[in-house]
């Protein structure tokens, strides 16, 4: 089993990835003899850096010594679908320690009538030709096993046509070497015809000649017989040999390579042409894919897009119950999840002692200290919580522990630079951003930073910022954030997010006052949002030159303020213009609702509108306590004159508006922002005899 074999390696799933590892050994373990069942197609999907490589990485390490098959289609030439599955037979039919290796005659017998020097034209002379094509080809494929090894021999496959293929013919005839010709060629003939020898000589010569005529249809006739070939040895070579464990297929980057694609529309057909005959062939297939676009049907990508599959919530049981009868679905896409603040945590400590054991130095235990600013900037996505615990370990060679606010301006040191004068790469948000936009145009990702500046991208196409845009760029901007997996639920607005204790949540719905309903959370429409990592990191080009204007700043948010307000959304619109300074209009608008009787949907308008997003190159160097109180008599200087309730009213405004930003919640362990924010909401109790205690216990979430 997976488990024991993993269990045997030390390998340890990686993070956030034990779901996926769990389905994975359901699937790939063998049932007892003459109980074959139906295998899924396995798909990762996930973001560019959501740890889709690494989860193969993963199974090709706990599977070792069994029949298993990897290609990185990223890397690989356009492939016609009958090179995919040869490409498949020849890694599976390597020399695996500890079990015995596939064959695969009908297919090797199918390869050798398509060659395109060889020229069948009747059961006769092609007796006679396919036994000379296997002499030759015994004589050639020795190289296999006299000079070069397995390794070698994949980085020499390239097919249609293969220059390796003598290599590729020499793993595929291992275990026929001294097998008679005419025992050989009966015994791969049982695959093709339908009536004996004679009829499975004329499909031969009917498949070289199609081979040779150029046509598509012709093609796609190859293509079917010789992957149906391949289909045919597994389901052999299975029933041959009791075996714990199917045979495994890792397919890396499929929405990287037309071909592989069509290779698994023309497998599984084959697989439900098969099923209704109860016929299954034993091979689990994983791949990966960074859009929803490459698994065929309905998937459209979205947060709650009920065709994508939770890993918590995904096994064979599942798959199975949801494919249908008869069989008709075998795709199982599993929407890859991101990592969660203890395993942050968790790959912190893992990430210094790797450190240590390289450099020498003793763990500090710093880096797990600042989980809470890497976990509340990245929301756990794991290449990214890589990249920062990186820059956060270099910063930290010359800085303290609380002096991170510039985290994401500090360089990325290219790689293999060494000393003071060593080259450095760009600012590390920059090259953060580039990696998670990657398969975007240029125009699309303009597209994407305006998107955004809005609260939803939805408001931002109402509102019309993506008009100038070029008309292909507005077109697909959506559909590419949308199947590239970058649109996400809505975070509740709370002091979860602003660096209090407690939970997350709390404020959306509760019990009202004794005889009184539920009072539902109206700021929460359930639009689906941008990944809160990704908008950080293109506001942040937003926000400042090069790429951004302090004009350009003000006429998006004041565009889509005015369109909150035409369209009846006044707490949206006050979001926008927060954004662009008008701090008194939000104090203004506040102090009005602190006499009410239950404070809570007070709290929760606040947590709202103060989530605007910040110009952060108008903002000072000074620590964001100061920060606080300067853009509170800046920006609300009517208000801060009245000590007794405006002033502490504006500089929670501004404080809590501040604290959106992880960056300005440090240190980690015990956030400077927290003691203001605590000590104005205790101020404003003072205000509200009504209901004073609500603020006293949003204060208390933010003390030590």
């Amino acid at each position: 089993m997976l488990q024991a074999a993993t269990a045997q390696a030390g390998h340890a799933p990686p993070a956030g990835l034990a779901e996926v590892a769990g389905l994975v050994r359901e699937c790939w373990t063998r049932l007892p003899p003459g109980q074959d069942r139906p295998l899924p197609v396995v798909v990762l999907l996930g973001r560019p850096g959501s740890g889709k490589t690494h989860a193969l990485d993963h199974f090709e390490a706990v599977t070792e010594g069994a029949p298993v098959a990897r290609i990185d289609l990223s890397a690989a030439a356009e492939q016609r679908p009958h090179e995919v599955a040869l490409h498949l037979a020849f890694l599976l039919a390597r020399k695996h320690r500890g079990s015995k290796p596939l064959r695969f005659p009908r297919l090797l017998l199918g390869l050798l009538a398509v060659q395109p020097q060889l020229s069948l034209t009747d059961r006769t002379q092609a007796t006679r030709e396919l036994r000379r094509a296997l002499r030759q080809a015994r004589n050639r494929g020795t190289a296999a096993d006299a000079g070069e090894g397995i390794a070698g021999l994949v980085e020499t496959l390239g097919l249609s046509p293969v220059p390796g293929i003598d290599l590729i013919l020499g793993v595929l005839l291992r275990g026929f070497e001294y097998m008679p010709a005419s025992t050989f060629l009966n015994r791969a003939l049982a695959s093709y015809g339908s009536s004996g020898p004679a009829s499975a000589l004329e499909e031969l010569v009917e498949l070289n000649r199609r081979n040779r005529t150029g046509i598509a249809a012709d093609r796609d006739f190859v293509d079917r017989r010789l992957c149906l070939a391949f289909l045919d040895d597994l389901i052999a070579a299975y029933h041959r040999t009791r075996r714990g464990h199917s045979a495994l297929a890792l397919l890396d980057d499929i929405d990287h390579n037309h071909g592989a694609t069509r290779f698994l529309d023309l497998l599984l057909a084959l697989r439900t042409e098969r099923a209704r005959a109860e016929m299954y062939d034993p091979l689990l297939i994983v791949a990966t894919s960074a859009t929803t676009q490459a698994v065929p049907g309905p998937c459209d990508g979205g947060p709650d897009d009920p065709h994508t599959v939770h890993p918590a919530d995904a096994s064979y049981a599942a798959w199975r119950a949801g494919a249908g009868t008869p069989l008709y679905d075998w795709w199982y896409p599993l929407r890859l999840r991101d990592l969660d603040e203890v395993e942050v945590a968790l790959e912190a400590s893992r990430f210094e002692s790797a450190a240590a054991r390289r450099t020498g130095r003793p763990e500090a235990g710093v880096l797990p200290r600042s989980t809470p600013l890497v976990h509340r900037l990245t929301y756990g996505h794991p290449w990214s919580v890589t990249q920062l615990h990186g820059a956060i370990d270099r910063l930290l060679e010359h800085s303290p522990e609380d002096d991170l606010h510039g985290l994401l301006d500090a360089p990325v040191e290219e790689r293999g630079a060494v000393g003071p004068g060593a080259a450095r790469g760009p600012q590390l948000a920059a090259a953060v951003r580039g990696h998670l936009l990657d398969g975007l145009t240029a125009g699309q990702r303009a597209a994407a930073t305006l998107i955004a500046a809005a609260r939803t991208p939805k408001a931002a196409v109402n509102a019309g910022l993506l008009n100038g845009r070029p008309e292909h760029d507005r077109e697909t901007v959506m559909r590419e954030l949308r199947t590239r997996l970058w649109l996400s639920r809505p975070v509740p607005e709370d002091a979860n997010t602003r660096g209090g204790k407690g939970p997350s949540g709390y404020l959306r719905t509760w019990s009202g006052h004794p005889g009184s309903a539920d009072v539902p959370d109206t700021t929460y429409d359930g639009r689906p949002v941008l990944h809160p990592w990704l908008r950080l990191l293109l506001l942040d080009e937003l926000s400042g030159p090069p790429a951004g204007t302090e004009e350009e700043w003000q006429s998006i948010h004041s565009t889509l303020a005015d369109w909150h307000h035409r369209h009846g959304q006044p707490l949206d619109s006050l979001y926008h213009r927060l954004a662009i300074n008008r701090l008194d209009e939000v104090v203004r608008y506040f102090s009005t609702g602190l006499t009410a009787p239950d404070l809570r949907p007070w709290l929760r308008e606040l947590y709202h509108v103060t989530a605007a997003p910040v110009y952060r190159a108008q903002l000072s160097d000074a620590p964001p306590t100061r920060r606080s109180g300067e853009l509170a008599h800046e920006h609300a200087p009517e208000a801060y004159t009245d000590r007794a309730l405006g002033r502490p009213l504006a500089e929670l405004c501004a404080a809590l508006w501040l604290a959106g930003d992880p960056r300005n919640r440090l240190p980690p362990g015990s956030p400077e922002l927290n003691y203001k924010i605590s000590a104005m909401f205790r101020q404003l109790a003072m205000s509200a005899d009504a209901d004073a205690d609500t603020l006293l216990d949003e204060a208390a979430r933010f003390s030590d």
